[in-house]
């Protein structure tokens, strides 16, 4: 990986922005905080600045509160003055970072994108995307190693509560040998796996436990078994006192199921729109599935947002993948019985 480029604009500009998608994940918020003390002790004047808070549950990872949630007001201002603009883990356009896209667009800063998304969509002036890459947060890692300047304890950790979910637990298909070799660097820089293990997790409420019950009694299975879906509406969500963003981990839980391929979700959200996130164990690429309705992320881990009431929107979406998953399987098969023919 080259960052010539990045790290000659990082010498020569002192006024900075990190910015992320909305609804930020561990691996948007790791990258952006380890990236922000960097620029920070390298004597830069940095601000992270994103749409959306920080989830209730991902609030641990910034303990000092360096995240600030945008607004118009009082940051407009900001976005316009810098000189460099990074955004981290963002792919599809400058939309996909919420409200401030419309100002980070119209930025006279220099913008950088750092990505491991497939999306090939390009929208900021210089881009480094690694699809390789299990994680932003191995990317953010490689950056400031190339510069030959210190990971601090609490850049270590940042970096690896960035990989650790996209990983699902360095059990997904993206896992590689480098990024283990990060995690082991990241150990060997005081990081305790036991613990943030324990914070990402081991922390749910008694309500959302018996959530996870309920969403767990009411999974169904079609394409022959090897699709589970689920969906949850907004009352359900109040009954037991949960948000949408609580729902880590609620995705992948159908992917225990022997012979499973796919796992849907689908949540019910505000102004008739439906948050769908797809979960699959390798074998299809559920990112473009989500592309469909101009969603996004990993072949083993993917979302979009779709207007429509949560019946029709899960219907057409279960409808989809049902048939992305047996029209895969027909084709193996055929290519499995096609003839051979020898000269």
């Amino acid at each position: 990986m080259m960052w010539s480029d990045i790290l000659r604009l990082i010498e020569q500009h002192r006024r900075f922005v990190i910015t992320t998608h909305t609804n930020p994940d561990l691996d948007g918020l790791g990258s952006e905080l380890a990236l922000e003390e960097y620029l920070r002790r390298s004597g830069k004047q940095v601000v992270i600045l994103n749409s959306d808070s920080v989830s209730p549950v991902h609030r641990f990872i910034d303990r000092a509160r360096r995240v600030r949630t945008f607004n118009h007001i009082g940051d407009t201002e900001i976005v316009q003055r810098a000189e460099v603009i990074f955004a981290l883990d963002v792919s599809g356009g400058w939309d996909r970072t919420g409200h401030i896209g419309k100002v980070l667009a119209g930025a006279k800063g220099t913008t950088i994108r750092i990505d491991h998304h497939s999306d090939v969509t390009g929208f900021a002036d210089l881009e480094v995307v690694d699809t390789d890459a299990a994680a932003t947060g191995e990317l953010i890692f490689d950056l400031i190693s190339s510069t030959g300047g210190d990971i601090t304890p609490t850049m270590a950790e940042a970096l690896y509560l960035a990989i650790l979910p996209d990983t699902g637990s360095f059990r997904y298909p993206t896992t590689n040998p480098r990024t283990h070799r990060i995690a082991a660097r990241l150990l060997e820089l005081g990081v305790d796996p036991t613990r943030l293990y324990k914070q990402v997790y081991e922390q749910y409420s008694l309500d959302l436990i018996r959530l996870k019950g309920r969403v767990l009694d009411s999974l169904q299975l079609g394409a022959g078994g090897r699709l589970v879906w689920c969906a949850l509406d907004q009352a359900t969500l109040n009954h037991y006192g949960v948000q949408a963003a609580d729902l880590n981990g609620f995705p992948g839980m159908g992917m225990a199921i022997r012979g499973v391929q796919v796992s849907v979700l689908c949540v019910e959200a505000a102004d008739r729109k439906v948050k769908v996130s797809l979960r699959s164990d390798g074998t299809v690429a559920v990112n473009e599935l989500a592309a469909r309705w101009e969603g996004g992320g990993h072949a083993s881990a993917a979302g979009a947002t779709i207007e429509g009431d949560l019946a029709s929107v899960t219907e057409e979406v279960v409808a989809h993948v049902e048939s992305a998953i047996l029209g895969r399987q027909a084709n193996a098969s055929s290519t499995a019985s096609a003839p051979r023919w020898s000269g």
